[in-house]
């Protein structure tokens, strides 16, 4: 991997400048060809052409009958209207199912009982659905009937479709870029595309650092806590389309982090490391980093988590979060899922943002762009407004899992009253969703 950017941002930097470094620094993944099964998310390498006619051949849109109209209108029918009274009966030739084909050609006066996705007899041009026909002499030894009265006034065309009426023989399905969703896997299905060229996943890896954090199955000790940012991270990697490993715990020591880095960096394409990033006595992501590596950048002016670390070891970025459960998930979702989502070949790489209005004050002022955890729905005259959770502390999953977006209070804002407009990052939407 090349490093992309080539110069380390000094001081606290905007979330933008972080967002455009390490944007800078991941490259696309490998192509590599996939079954369509196992597809879906993923985004495609190459145009994608079709080798054949879809549909291949002209058939009926609805169970009813093959005819041909001029038998049933005349040939000069009016332009609406019942059929005329004089119209006869017409003589039923079959009764053809998908999957089969009728041989011959159909004859005036005649008319060819057919089922939906069967191909369309040569002579007929419309259907007419069963529930607008009167069928005589239908039963168990004549399922088809013997002969069939119109009671509409057909149109060429009417509950046919076409051959060629989704692609053409050679035309370019879908383009390379584009995200392969549940219609996309039938569309490449249908046009003998069994096998696509995407973008690789990157293989992320996951570590946490401290030296008070027991595994999620232990029982906490004195002065232990459970560590919930690895698995809540690994799932957040693969949320957004990469292979996430979990390393083991790490103490809060530089020998330790320095170890478990190396590891890290010899098997993977992207390192996030949770736990260390500030600048305490025991804080040694950025020094180890420094010392292996190159780091890009230390401080976001952001709140929660000013604390985000942009470096590169041995080729391979890694991303240092804060160890405050909410200040690492909000650094991933702004920071890092777009950086994951670029290396698998999206183009839509943020999460949408709406603006809606506040339905509280909001006192507290900071120099730093905050990011509330809060709620945005629609109110009663169907308007946006943006609810912030009372409490927005940075140790406390559950006010995240409650929220649905991050409500973007500007730096340096004065306190801000219900009722202004504000920006929210919709985290509960996919990227590229329009509201």
């Amino acid at each position: 991997m090349s490093m992309g950017t080539r110069y380390t941002l000094d001081g606290m930097i905007s979330v933008e400048e972080a967002l455009s470094a390490v944007l800078d620094l991941v490259e696309h993944q490998p192509l590599e060809l996939v079954e369509l099964a196992n597809s879906m998310g993923r985004v495609l390498a190459r145009d994608v052409l079709s080798d054949l006619d879809i549909a291949p051949f002209a058939h009926s849109a609805m169970d009813g009958f093959a005819l041909r109209c001029v038998d049933v209108n005349g040939p000069a029918p009016d332009a609406s209207g019942p059929a005329p009274d004089a119209a006869a009966p017409l003589r039923v030739v079959g009764l053809l199912a998908a999957g089969s084909v009728f041989d011959g050609t159909l004859q005036p006066g005649e008319a060819l009982r057919i089922m939906t996705g069967a191909p369309m007899p040569a002579g007929a041009d419309a259907v007419v659905r069963i529930e607008d026909c009167a069928v005589i002499g239908e039963g168990p030894a004549c399922p088809a009937g013997r002969e069939v009265s119109v009671l509409t006034r057909p149109a060429p065309g009417d509950n046919v479709r076409p051959s060629g009426e989704e692609a053409r023989a050679g035309d370019i399905i879908m383009r390379a870029g584009e995200r392969i969703g549940l219609a996309a896997v039938g569309l490449l299905a249908s046009t003998g595309n069994a096998v696509v060229e995407v973008y690789g996943r990157p293989r992320v890896t996951v570590l946490s650092t401290g030296s008070e954090l027991v595994d999620a199955t232990a029982v906490p000790g004195p002065g232990q806590i459970r560590d919930s940012n690895t698995p809540a991270l690994c799932a957040a990697a693969a949320d957004a389309g990469a292979f996430a490993v979990a390393m083991p715990l790490v103490p809060d020591t530089a020998e330790g982090l320095r170890a478990a880095l190396e590891a890290a960096v010899r098997t993977s394409d992207f390192v996030v490391l949770s736990g260390g990033a500030a600048e305490g006595d025991f804080d040694y992501t950025g020094a180890v980093i420094r010392e292996m590596g190159v780091v890009l950048f230390s401080k976001v002016n952001m709140r929660p988590g000013k604390a985000q670390t942009l470096g590169l070891v041995g080729g391979v970025p890694v991303f240092g979060l804060p160890g405050n459960p909410v200040a690492a998930a909000v650094g991933f979702e702004l920071l890092v899922r777009p950086a994951l989502r670029k290396m698998q070949g999206h183009t839509a790489l943020e999460r949408p943002r709406v603006t809606a209005r506040l339905a509280a004050d909001v006192t507290k002022r900071e120099r730093r762009r905050m990011y509330l955890r809060g709620t945005c729905r629609r109110d009663e005259h169907g308007q946006l407004s943006a609810i912030p959770a009372q409490n927005q502390s940075s140790a406390l999953y559950s006010v995240m899992h409650a929220s649905n977006c991050l409500i973007v209070v500007p730096e340096g804002a004065a306190p801000l009253a219900a009722g202004e407009a504000v920006e929210c990052v919709c985290v509960n939407l996919p990227e590229g969703e329009v509201l």
